[in-house]
């Protein structure tokens, strides 16, 4: 008998991946909110006890605590291989075929932002995360990121973009431009025309692929998922998109707390950055 409870954030990319995977998997759990840069919730002592490392999610299996959404993936799947849809396939060139796709959404703390599709997507979140960092008072961000965030390296730039009250434009121009590069891959990687990311399996990359472009929606890049420019991601956006676990596992816990902040960032319009990113798209395609 196991006994889930997650922790989780609503808006959180490696959450939702979980909450995927778990609907998927046709598992039910406690789920307890965790507040990220509103209220800082991860940096508390308790929630470090659980995860030292202060992000998002965990899952609690029978009091043991399982830190990461690729090895909360693994962990169920190993456990309910016969239950839902089968995450890790047994197929050996299937299995490289995922490693290779779950290195490129890979959101590790040791990616340098924007080197993966994973982190990209990160990056180009950071705009909404600015605005919710900035409902916390300067000092209350500077005592908790200096004093209690374990990644040294990626404190002072919660710090830097609180003091900005937003992203240095250099570095987010860096990220769109990166983003056009991650979109192409993911292109290529579904040029087998089939509807899954490994063709007509469903797997953890699918859980992956529907919380990544869920962000790239979300931040105001849809047109990326609506082109005939990029048929194979506009057809496998609809699909992702279309089944029960994405609704299940990301749309309904989202917390309500971004959506205000989208639309003060970019009223009914695309992403500021939008024009930028299609140039470069543009440009990698005349390229090809």
């Amino acid at each position: 008998m196991h006994n889930f409870e997650l922790y989780g954030y609503g808006e959180s990319v490696a959450s939702n991946m979980a909450r995927v995977a778990l609907a998927e998997k046709k598992i039910t759990y406690k789920y307890n909110v965790i507040y990220l840069e509103s209220k800082g919730e991860h940096l508390t002592k308790e929630y470090q006890s659980l995860n030292p490392k202060t992000f998002v999610p965990t899952l609690i299996d029978n009091g043991k605590p399982i830190p990461d959404s690729i090895d909360i993936m693994r962990h169920i799947d190993n456990l309910f291989p016969e239950t839902g849809e089968r995450l890790f396939p047994s197929d050996t060139s299937q299995k490289i075929q995922l490693e290779n796709i779950l290195e490129e959404v890979s959101l590790s703390e040791d990616k340098e932002l924007g080197s993966t599709f994973g982190t990209v997507c990160g990056g180009v979140s950071m705009e909404v995360l600015a605005n919710l960092l900035c409902k916390r008072p300067l000092l209350s961000v500077i005592w908790d990121y200096a004093t209690k965030h374990p990644d040294r390296g990626r404190a002072p730039k919660f710090i830097l973009v609180r003091l900005l009250g937003k992203p240095p434009t250099a570095l987010y121009k860096k990220f769109v431009l990166n983003l056009a590069n991650h979109i192409l891959t993911i292109e290529d990687f579904l040029s087998h025309k089939k509807d899954f990311m490994l063709g007509e399996t469903y797997s953890a990359a699918d859980c992956c692929m529907a919380s990544l472009l869920h962000r790239i929606n979300e931040v105001r890049f849809g047109s990326l998922l609506e082109s005939d420019k990029l048929p194979n991601l506009k057809k496998y956006w609809k699909i992702i998109s279309n089944r029960p676990s994405y609704k299940e596992g990301i749309i309904d816990y989202q917390t309500g707390e971004w959506a205000p902040e989208i639309e003060k960032l970019y009223g009914n319009g695309p992403n500021t950055y939008n024009d930028l990113l299609w140039s470069e798209i543009n440009k990698l395609l005349k390229e090809k």
